[in-house]
């Protein structure tokens, strides 16, 4: 079938389209960078940037290549509410260890999960200590090296959408102390995190506060869970939500050192991580999680808890996973394929960095004589952005924005310049190399 000819207007009529186009980015506004190589701010903690939740529905053994073009650094395992719905068994970790194989070498730093509801029908569940010290046991005999032992999901939610009123911060408080001691016992070695709550506002909060000031002598890892919307109002708002990566981790660390929020164990060091985190909670609507403003705002997310210093952060999920997922069910990408793909490489520190515009988000990571200058432009329009850095000479770079994404296209490239235009919602990685007269 031949196409139909181009007539001379609608070939001045593209001209015309065109000139506008390229008019619109001439004088899109000039943003300026402000960054000091200098200023280390926090370790590019490859747990933070490429963590996920991760389970055994995932089919890792059909998009292997794919998955490995944006490895994983940690995981999260079984994932969501699946660890309070079943029980821990060997032939879980069999298939788990399996598809560890499969995502190759170096192996990512796991956290998994004990289970502590005793399932919605109210039947039988392996969710006592020895249960918890058992998962212990079974890991270790599969080899699996397991740093961190998160006791269940969402103790917040037990007492409302499973039902149960008991679920108290009170009574959780006590499984956990017994699952924690359980789990010593085996591996003095392991950290205990919890409470992983959801996020749910205030409620998921305040659950949290509570068992801080009953628990807090007995968690090394205080964990909790964002998910800032259900996939409905603006997506300038929407995006803006991605403060809750800064806010928490500060008002956090502000009640663990008060004696009188956390009165057992104020003096005592801590580490911080989010356990599960997503534009959207709605697992069954596309927008945000599955678009474009969910892929940058969860690059955004997992770049400011970086630089926060948490010592892991779990995205949720790694695929196939309703809407979430880097790839859908089907294996297709999503834009938070392409975002995370992007923070893949970054290694070294973060250093000081901002722009002249707050919808232009801007990180940089130092790594010797390297240096990755991340942007993200968050707005409607597009932003040029001036590309000069005294003693650091551009080597060019990597983006992406929607079109790219829905056409399935690989990254476009950045060409070194005085300028760089980032397209409406895009991402970009800017390579930097240190001249050699500094």
């Amino acid at each position: 079938m031949c196409p139909a000819p181009i007539t001379r207007p609608l070939l001045a009529a593209l001209l015309a389209l065109a000139s506008h186009a390229a008019l619109a980015i001439d004088h899109a506004p000039v943003v300026e960078l402000r960054v000091n190589p200098e200023h280390r701010l926090a370790p590019a903690n490859p747990a933070v940037l490429r963590g996920y939740n991760f389970g055994n529905w995932m089919q890792v053994s059909e998009f292997t290549d794919a998955l490995h073009q944006a490895p994983t650094a940690a995981l999260r395992f079984p994932g969501g509410n699946v660890g309070d719905d079943e029980d821990m068994g060997g032939n879980k970790l069999d298939f788990f260890k399996l598809n560890l194989q499969l995502l190759g070498e170096p192996r990512p730093e796991l956290l998994i999960q004990t289970r502590v509801f005793q399932s919605r029908n109210g039947d039988p569940a392996a969710n006592g200590p020895q249960d918890a010290a058992q998962a212990v046991l079974l890991a270790r005999e599969r080899g699996l090296k397991v740093p961190v032992w998160e006791i269940g999901n969402e103790p917040d939610l037990f007492a409302v959408t499973r039902g149960d009123p008991s679920w108290t911060a009170e009574r959780y408080c006590e499984v956990f102390r017994a699952q924690a001691a359980a789990i010593k016992r085996e591996d003095p070695a392991a950290l205990i995190a919890g409470p992983g709550v959801s996020g749910a506002m205030p409620a998921a909060p305040d659950f949290a506060k509570r068992f801080l000031k009953l628990c807090g002598d007995v968690v090394d890892v205080f964990t909790w869970h964002i998910y800032p919307t259900d996939g409905t109002g603006s997506e300038a708002e929407a995006l803006a939500s991605v403060s809750e990566a800064t806010r928490w981790p500060a008002e956090y660390r502000r009640l663990l050192a008060d004696p009188e929020a956390n009165p057992l164990g104020h003096a005592r060091h801590y580490e911080l991580g989010v356990t599960e985190y997503g534009l959207s909670w709605r697992t069954e609507r596309q927008r945000f999680i599955g678009e474009q403003s969910g892929a940058l705002w969860a690059a955004e997310f997992a770049l400011r808890s970086a630089e926060s210093g948490l010592r892991l952060a779990h995205y949720f999920a790694y695929q196939g996973t309703g809407f979430h997922g880097l790839l859908d069910s089907g294996g297709a990408p999503r834009p938070t394929y392409y975002g995370f793909r992007l923070l893949a490489p970054l290694a070294g520190d973060f250093v000081e960095a901002t722009s002249s515009d707050e919808q232009l988000w801007a990180h940089a990571v130092r790594d010797g004589q390297r240096l990755s200058i991340v942007l993200i432009n968050s707005s409607e329009a597009p932003r040029r952005v001036r590309t000069g850095l005294a003693a650091w000479k551009l080597r060019g770079g990597r983006s992406f924005d929607a079109r790219l994404v829905a056409d399935e296209k690989k990254f476009a490239r950045v060409r070194p310049g005085a300028f760089v235009t980032l397209p409406a919602r895009s991402m970009a990685v800017l390579d930097y190399q240190l001249l050699s007269s500094h």
